[in-house]
């Protein structure tokens, strides 16, 4: 038999998986209304996850770590740095000028069903297919 703990526990971790899946089905919806829907439901969620946790936080059963404001700054100070390193990379190294792809690439060729030599003045149809050159057995 599970403890009160234990289930409010369970539930709360339930919650969280839930609120993150109707995260990810309201950020791949295309439909604006289907969106909205997991939105409300992801709302709902959220709120009864946060019922929970204030269930257990004031049994003393989910104390979450207080943040130091030191290490808040000082991760913040970093993050920002790197920041402004990444974006200073990419003004000093503009994106390269179009490269044309086309010779570096094999030029694949189709092959017709019929066989028929040409005649006359008609053009030969171009082989569109050529079979792999080095065939893995």
């Amino acid at each position: 038999m599970l403890e009160e703990k234990d289930r409010l526990n369970d539930s709360l971790m339930t919650e969280k998986f839930i609120a993150s899946g109707y995260n990810l089905a309201a950020l791949e919806s295309s439909n604006a209304q289907l969106k909205e829907a997991f939105m409300g439901m992801l709302r709902e969620e959220h709120l009864i996850q946060h019922e929970v946790y204030i269930e257990m936080n004031n049994r003393g059963w989910y104390q979450p770590k207080v943040a130091n404001l030191n290490d808040l700054s000082q991760n913040l100070n970093k993050w920002n740095q790197e920041l402004k390193r990444v974006q200073n990379a990419a003004f000093q190294n503009p994106v390269p000028q179009q490269v044309n792809y086309q010779n570096n690439f094999p030029q694949y060729s189709y092959q017709t069903g019929s066989s028929s030599p040409p005649m006359g003045n008609q053009v030969q149809q171009q082989n569109m297919y050529r079979p792999p050159q080095n065939p893995v057995a």
